[in-house]
C-alpha cells in the first residue's frame, strides 16, 4: 500500500473510531467540563503538513483535506497545482492536482484559530455534482485522543 494511501486509511479508521467514541461518551458527560470532550473532527500538523477529517453529518459523510503548512489561512484553489491531497465520502475518493477531479470553483480553506480549534470551507465541484460546506469550532487533536484514552482507561 502507498505511503500516502496508509496515511489516509489510518486518518479515516482514527476518525470513526473516534466519531464513536463522542457519541458513546459525550452524551455521558456534564455540560460544564465542555474542555474534556472529544470532538469528531481530527486535527493535526505533521511532516509539514496540516490535515482535517470532519464528519459532515450523522450519514457518515466526511471530508479529508491535507494541505502544506505554508497554506493555513489562505484559500486553496484545486483546480491549480499544489501538494494538496482533499476529498472524502462525499466525492468518493481522495484526489491530488495530478487527478484533475476538481473543476473551476472549486476550493478549501483551512485555518488553525489555535490549539483546539480551526475554521474550515470548501467547495467542490465535479463533472456530475457539487458540494460545500464549512465547519468552525473544537478539533481533537491526536494527544487529546491519547490524553482521553489515558483518563478513561481505568474507568
Amino acid at each position: 500500500m502507498s505511503k500516502d494511501l496508509k496515511k489516509w486509511a489510518y486518518a479515516l479508521l482514527a476518525s470513526v473510531f473516534t466519531l464513536a467514541m463522542c457519541f458513546s461518551f459525550v452524551s455521558c458527560s456534564s455540560d460544564d467540563d465542555d474542555d474534556n470532550k472529544i470532538s469528531p473532527v481530527l486535527y493535526s500538523e505533521f511532516n509539514g503538513e496540516a490535515s482535517i477529517n470532519c464528519p459532515l453529518s450523522l450519514t457518515g459523510e466526511f471530508v479529508g483535506i491535507s494541505i502544506p503548512l505554508s497554506q493555513l489561512g489562505k484559500q486553496v484553489d484545486l483546480t491549480q497545482s499544489g501538494d494538496w491531497t482533499v476529498g472524502g465520502s462525499v466525492v468518493k475518493g481522495l484526489y491530488t492536482y495530478d487527478d484533475h477531479f476538481f473543476q473551476q470553483g472549486s476550493y478549501v480553506y483551512l485555518r488553525r484559530i489555535d490549539e483546539h480549534h480551526v475554521e474550515m470551507r470548501f467547495k467542490f465541484v465535479w463533472k456530475n455534482g457539487s458540494k460545500s460546506g464549512e465547519y468552525k469550532g473544537k478539533v481533537t487533536t491526536r494527544k487529546d485522543a491519547l490524553d482521553w484514552a489515558r483518563r478513561n482507561q481505568n474507568n
